[in-house]
């Protein structure tokens, strides 16, 4: 009667083994199924393109980018951000002002705006220009932005001019990055 007793416990003791052993195995099993899942999605993230967006210092709208071309907000955002840096400084920020302005500017018309804002700079430091540029509108045609606004100049503390000016700024992007192709700035009087 003992030997039974202890058959008999032996065996369900081994049948419920060999259940723990089946759950332990259906788990394993899905555990092996979300790994592989898990590594398909990461290898499918991973050959997913990746754009980077230069975002502006101003950002005042949403802009959207479909198929790659952002839209005229952006731009518009972008020369709203970097008209500062040519239409207002003091003798003392005007070096900083073009070193940044210029890491935004076209490969292709470095050279040109390079020297355009050299001797700007030159007459700026020699006269001891101060010029303020208060944007007043702004209109955006693709990829041209047209910046309208009032711009005061100073030499010492002697206003010397106060008139109204337009900075057109024509963009490129290249490798998502907004650069500048063309600054153009005329005066009311279309000087």
């Amino acid at each position: 009667g003992v030997y039974r007793m202890r058959i008999r416990e032996f065996r369900e003791r081994w049948e419920n083994l060999e259940k723990e052993n089946g759950l332990l195995r259906f788990f394993i099993f899905l555990l092996i199924i979300g790994f592989l899942t898990e590594g398909a999605f990461m290898l499918i993230s991973l050959r997913k393109t990746t754009v980077n967006v230069y975002v502006p210092e101003y950002l005042e709208k949403n802009f959207s980018i479909k198929n790659g071309l952002p839209s005229e907000d952006y731009f518009e955002q972008w020369a709203l951000s970097l008209i500062p840096y040519v239409a207002s400084f003091t003798p003392e920020s005007v070096d900083f002002n073009i070193r940044t302005f210029l890491s935004y500017v076209h490969p292709n018309n470095y050279g040109l705006i390079e020297n355009k804002l050299i001797s700007l700079r030159d007459e700026i430091k020699s006269v001891g220009i101060s010029q303020a540029f208060f944007s007043q509108e702004v209109s955006t045609s693709g990829k041209e932005v047209s910046v309208m606004g009032r711009q005061v100049r100073f030499v010492g503390k002697t206003p010397t001019s106060d008139e109204i000016v337009r900075y057109v700024f024509s963009f490129k992007v290249e490798g998502g990055k907004p650069l500048i192709e063309n600054i153009d700035v005329t005066t009311d009087s279309g000087r």
